[in-house]
């Protein structure tokens, strides 16, 4: 098993975890504050996955095309923006709810931990 198949392994495991934080934050938020709270976070958490997914891909690249760490860099600093982008936009544009939105996308970050299993 090479590099490229063992971050896709990883990333694959980060995404379910962070796929299921999101549900049931959204279902909680959901009963508690009602349909809008439950869908600003699950707009959160889904920002997360989806920037997780792209940084998978981007070190698989990387790795492929022993792009090495300048790659890796510019990956994380556009991640950063596309992170704050994404907030904007469901805070300002979409008019989510702010608490649910942003627990959804911190909470969820969390699903990175289960890589600390292998360590």
């Amino acid at each position: 098993m090479g590099y490229p198949d063992a971050v896709g392994r990883d990333a694959r495991r980060v995404v379910i975890v962070q796929s299921l934080a999101t549900l049931l934050l959204a279902a909680g938020f959901g009963m508690v504050g009602g349909w809008s709270q439950g869908v600003a976070g699950l707009y959160g958490g889904a920002v997360t996955v989806v920037l997780t997914l792209w940084l998978a891909w981007r070190v698989r690249r990387a790795g492929a095309a022993g792009g090495g760490l300048a790659t890796i860099y510019t990956g994380a600093i556009a991640r950063y923006a596309l992170a704050a982008m994404g907030i904007a936009v469901g805070i300002g544009w979409l008019k989510l709810a702010p608490l649910p939105l942003l627990a959804g996308f911190a909470l969820t970050q969390f699903g990175f931990v289960v890589l600390w299993r292998r360590l």
